[in-house]
């Protein structure tokens, strides 16, 4: 099954939490940005060198660059009652060994329920801490095959 098709399952079933293991970021970003632009979905994209930032948008949130607090603090505003909102965070493991990090990740994963935003964290290794580890559905983007090459 397709990545674009697992998270649309995952997104319609409510799920806010999603980890991406991958080996090529960049294409499964790419994937998620062209299927959320599909599905009209609202979709913010954190890293910690460029920040946060509106793929297909030229404005830009005021939140902190190489802050994952500040990108977490800013989903709610991306997410409203009639839409889907997901914030893709690059390499974000990086990140969840800071207890304010997780417990700002748990309250926004248990609220993004009632509001309708995701968390897709898109990293190499999957290392979800204990507090997080039930929040989160792992999926995996593989390597392309010979058809899409």
């Amino acid at each position: 099954m397709k990545l674009t098709d697992q998270l649309t399952d995952f997104v319609n079933a409510a799920f806010t939490g999603i980890w991406i293991e991958t080996r090529e970021p960049d294409e499964a970003e790419k994937e998620i940005v062209q299927h959320a632009a599909a599905k009209k979905w609202k979709l913010a994209v954190w890293d910690v060198a460029g920040g946060l930032r509106l793929p297909g948008t030229s404005s830009q949130p005021d939140a902190g660059t190489g802050d994952p607090l500040a990108a977490l603090r800013a989903l709610p505003a991306l997410g409203d009652e009639k839409g889907t909102a997901l914030l893709v965070m690059h390499n974000f493991h990086r990140f969840l060994g800071n207890p304010e990090v997780i417990q700002t990740t748990f309250q926004q994963l248990v609220v993004g329920k009632q509001q309708r935003t995701s968390i897709v964290v898109l990293s190499p290794a999957v290392q979800i801490p204990v507090e997080l580890e039930k929040l989160f559905v792992v999926l995996e983007h593989s390597l392309p095959d010979r058809m899409q090459l």
